[in-house]
């Protein structure tokens, strides 16, 4: 159940993008996301890092695609979660 719940937001942004288009998906990322969080507390009263790391970083680029109407801060969110990620194991070694 827990690894269907990590990947319900992209589900739903890759249906929305083929749907409709990237803002409409991205819209909709950051709500999932949310709900998956929100879910995830009530449900289990814990949140991992890593979960909360990736939903600020959904809302903010996310965001920051949705206000400036440009869909390049949405393609940088996975770079910086995967620099964080493997800047985080170089320094736990």
């Amino acid at each position: 159940m827990k690894q269907f719940l990590d990947f319900l937001p992209l589900v739903v942004f890759f249906a929305f993008y083929k749907l409709y288009d990237i803002y409409a998906a991205t819209s909709a990322l950051i709500v999932a996301t949310a709900i998956v969080l929100i879910y995830s507390w009530v449900r289990y009263r814990k949140i991992e890092k890593m979960a909360l790391i990736t939903f600020v970083l959904v809302a903010v680029f996310g965001g920051l695609t949705l206000f400036f109407h440009n869909d390049e801060f949405i393609k940088w969110k996975v770079t910086v979660i995967y620099a964080l990620f493997a800047g985080a194991l170089l320094i736990s070694q």
